[in-house]
């Protein structure tokens, strides 16, 4: 009876010990604190290739999360929709973008997230979904796949029968170009050896110009001085010989009309030059 009394508490005191290293165990790895998790979903329009539930994902490198599901998306087969376990405090916004990253050569995937924008408005949930959508950005090595594929596309596109059929032609236009250059060498020789003069000609003239202009405005301005001239001349004049002149107008205007007067009665009587003028007749009774 004592050695199965013995045996029971040995097997309780080795409980008991389990008990306290698996609790020890769990305080050294995480501690009695307890985060709250928020969730939210991502589609991806790429292979996950390294990927799988429970890799990190990390914001600007500092881990905040894990990828809790990952499954394909039942409305568009070629979307992969990834459910992620994300921290409470982590700065999710209306900017984040999530990103697939390879890890150096080790072939290890992770999801990155990065915000566009300093914004702090924070991701809701749109209409329709069950967490709060974060956008998904190509990764580099599918932006790099893309580019090759469009590429790929303008090369053959390029090859084209009727680009080839043109390049030929080009070609063909250039040889011709080419025959009539060599045909043509001598006068091209003799053309640039004149090159030299026409462009001392050339900076002559140039300078005959600047020459000719510098005159043309010191005329300009001897101009502008005659003219002051001129005008304070005729004010002058306006001022001081004008009434005279105006007053002289108007005796010979009178003269003018004397010697009219004048011609009138001469062409009605000539006699008058030698007897005068005859005094009109007396009325009856005078």
């Amino acid at each position: 009876m004592e050695s199965k009394t013995n045996y029971t508490i040995v097997g309780i005191s080795v409980v008991l010990m389990l008990f306290g290293l698996l609790v020890a165990a769990l305080w050294l790895s995480e501690g009695f604190e307890r985060k709250t998790y928020h969730y939210y979903t991502v589609y991806m329009q790429e292979p996950v290739s390294g990927l799988s539930e429970e890799s990190l994902v990390k914001f600007n490198g500092v881990k905040i999360g894990t990828v809790y599901k990952i499954t394909l998306n039942h409305a568009n087969p070629q979307l992969v929709q990834l459910t992620l376990k994300i921290e409470e405090d982590a700065p999710i916004t209306v900017s984040t973008e999530a990103t697939l990253i390879a890890q150096g050569i080790t072939g290890t995937t992770y999801l990155g997230l990065s915000a566009s924008s300093a914004t702090r408005v924070p991701l809701k949930v749109s209409p329709g979904q069950r967490y709060p959508v974060i956008p998904y950005k190509p990764s580099f090595l599918n932006q790099m796949e893309n580019t090759v594929k469009d590429l790929s596309v303008s090369m053959k596109e390029f090859m084209s029968p009727e680009n080839a059929n043109n390049f030929k032609l080009a070609l063909k236009n250039l040889q011709r170009v080419s025959s009539i250059l060599a045909t043509n060498d001598q006068s091209l020789h003799d053309t640039l050896q004149q090159m030299p003069k026409v462009t001392e000609e050339l900076r002559r003239s140039i300078t005959y110009f600047s020459e000719m202009s510098h005159d043309v405005s010191t005329a300009g301005k001897q101009l502008s001085i005659t003219m002051q001239s001129g005008k304070d001349a005729i004010d002058v004049i306006s001022q001081q010989a004008l009434p005279p002149a105006i007053s002289l107008l108007h005796r010979l205007d009178v003269i003018a009309a004397n010697i009219e007067q004048l011609s009138v009665e001469l062409r009605k009587n000539p006699s008058i030059v030698i007897r005068g003028t005859t005094p009109p007749k007396k009325g009856p009774g005078e």
